[in-house]
């Protein structure tokens, strides 16, 4: 049996959570429920569960203000939440599973499918970039499942993203490079679009990374670190005027390539 905690400050919505779980999941044994901080922190604790079902808003405090009291977390977390983009957005970035209220059942029964017995190595390494992301607003990492494991990747030391089908190459300032079985599409919506631009079906810059742009063969921009990335020529002049703006540059008549 997976034992389940139900931690949300509203009793109808724990009461929803309660039923959809002996619906759905007969698997499931709800060990727990709390609606605060404080009352959750100690029932955790004295029921250890194999996972919480965590709303964000809670009496006395966040859920982000409950895992902060357990650095090194013997338990998985779904978290449940109403359209909280930047909460979202930060789940997303640190591979954490979510779901949205009102909760679809089936959706609750597959995130509880994906709960293990045994505690990712990597989950308090993922829980402390979210609650650092909470604490300061803003998100400085992202958690990637790459081909030699988990990597945990500086957002603003990718230099660009290279697509190949389902695959996509990240390439950094440092030049290394890590391939992440994803289609690059899964990051345009992730990363910041002010930072961020696609100059290519099959390719996305930072920005903040463009030395130059060259006008050979048909245009390319060169990274800082010295890559040198195709610009499509529908994406040409959308591409000049992001770098514009990036840079303040004042308005230029396009380049002739």
């Amino acid at each position: 049996m997976k034992r389940i905690a139900i931690i949300d400050d509203e009793a109808d919505a724990r009461q929803a959570l309660r039923t959809m779980l002996a619906s759905f999941c007969p698997e499931v044994e709800v060990c727990a429920e709390a609606g605060s901080v404080e009352s959750a922190y100690m029932l955790i604790r004295n029921s250890q569960p194999h996972a919480l079902l965590l709303d964000i808003s809670l009496d006395g405090g966040t859920g982000f203000d409950l895992l902060d009291k357990f650095p090194h977390p013997t338990f998985q977390v779904i978290f449940t939440t109403a359209h909280d983009e930047f909460a979202i957005k930060a789940f997303r970035y640190h591979a954490l599973d979510y779901l949205l209220k009102p909760i679809n059942p089936m959706e609750l029964a597959q995130a509880i499918d994906r709960i293990s017995v045994k505690i990712p190595d990597d989950l308090a390494t993922r829980m402390e970039h979210l609650i650092e992301s909470a604490r300061t607003r803003k998100i400085e990492k992202m958690t990637l499942s790459g081909s030699e494991g988990i990597v945990f990747l500086p957002v603003n030391q990718i230099s660009h993203l290279e697509s190949d089908g389902s695959y996509t190459t990240f390439f950094m300032m440092s030049n290394e490079r890590h391939l992440i079985a994803k289609p690059m599409r899964e990051f345009e919506e992730l990363l910041p679009e002010n930072q961020f631009f696609k100059i290519h079906q099959s390719h996305m810059v930072n920005l903040a990374y463009v030395k130059k742009i060259l006008r050979e063969d048909g245009g390319y921009a060169l990274m800082e670190n010295g890559s040198k990335v195709p610009i499509a020529r529908r994406r040409k002049d959308e591409f000049l005027e992001q770098v514009r703006l990036q840079f303040r540059f004042p308005p230029t008549n396009p380049a002739p390539f």
